[in-house]
């Protein structure tokens, strides 16, 4: 998901002037559905119409999809293609969520400043005038507060991760590509593009080249069917909407003979049983991403309490 334009929602409002409030919030995520049964989900979510709402707000993130609703409430489910499963009721229970989201205090990695950027384009996305865009500068500046006042960062975060995986390679390749084009996708160009030739490959290719920054200018944006012999390099899968046709694109990627090694960021595995190939959520990757998150587990709990008793400890 690419960043939006504009200044941060915090910044065009605060919490004392916000005048939109949500009845409820419904939501799947790690505490009711495994890491693969969401992201399956994801794939509903990219084919599906009528989303849009003038009173609710579809939040959806590697680890969680979730359908905000705006007193007073007009619709009894959210209009998705899929059942979410568990709702909680109330304005200050729903914010309080939100912001944690936002925070990153519920994320993979602790503290990760993603999950932050995806919250803002998902209120930023909504008309002037929806009842919700208040709640979502409401949200983002109690996560902000709360990032500040405790240090909440991620130590080891999605750049870094990437980074201390592709550098177990005893003999990196010269290239790297990275599919994808959201935010994630050109942190991971940008972080890398140092000592190698980066090839970024995305739907959108002109958009992409506009909105990369200056210090990326070593980096190659094409289409995936426009990738030619560059000789060995590794690969980094950072997309999401995977088409059984743009699946398949990946798939010769993985399997090309003069690849190295493969990290997938992905919702759920791109593809199995490929040697060199380790995906987030894989045993020896959750394990490094927990240590990692070591030194920020006080600072986010703390933080999600805080938050908590921002609204009385009712969420």
């Amino acid at each position: 998901m690419a960043q939006t334009a504009g200044p941060p929602l915090e910044d065009r409002t605060s919490s004392a002037d916000a005048t939109g409030r949500i009845a409820w919030c419904a939501f799947n995520d790690a505490t009711t559905h495994s890491l693969e049964e969401l992201g399956a989900s994801f794939q509903q979510l990219e084919d599906a119409v009528g989303t849009a709402s003038a009173t609710g707000l579809l939040l959806r993130t590697c680890h969680r999809v979730e359908w905000y609703e705006a007193e007073p409430a007009t619709v009894a489910t959210a209009p998705l293609p899929i059942r979410l499963t568990r709702r909680i009721t109330g304005h200050e229970a729903a914010v309080a969520r939100l912001a944690r989201i936002a925070a990153g205090t519920m994320s993979l990695i602790l503290g990760e400043q993603f999950v932050f950027q995806q919250v803002h384009a998902a209120f930023d996305r909504l008309p002037a005038d929806h009842p919700l865009r208040p709640v979502g500068a409401e949200a983002l500046l109690l996560a902000s507060q709360a990032r500040r006042r405790f240090d909440l960062r991620a130590r080891l975060d999605y750049r870094d991760l990437v980074r201390t995986l592709l550098g177990a390679s005893a003999a990196r390749p010269s290239n790297l590509v990275v599919v994808g084009g959201g935010m994630l996708a050109q942190a991971v160009a940008h972080e890398l593009g140092d000592d190698r030739r980066v090839f970024v490959l995305t739907r959108s290719p002109k958009k992409l080249r506009r909105r990369l920054r200056a210090g990326a200018a070593g980096t190659t944006v094409l289409r995936i069917t426009e990738l030619r012999d560059i000789g060995g390099f590794d690969l980094v899968l950072a997309t999401t909407g995977l088409t059984p046709q743009y699946r398949d694109h990946i798939a010769r990627l993985v399997d090309a003979t003069e690849r190295g090694l493969v990290v997938d960021l992905c919702a759920i595995p791109v593809l199995r049983g490929r040697p060199n190939y380790q995906h987030l959520h894989h045993p020896a990757v959750t394990a490094l991403i927990e240590d990692g998150n070591q030194p920020a587990v006080e600072a986010a709990r703390a933080a999600s309490t805080w938050i908590e008793n921002h609204y009385g400890g009712r969420s």
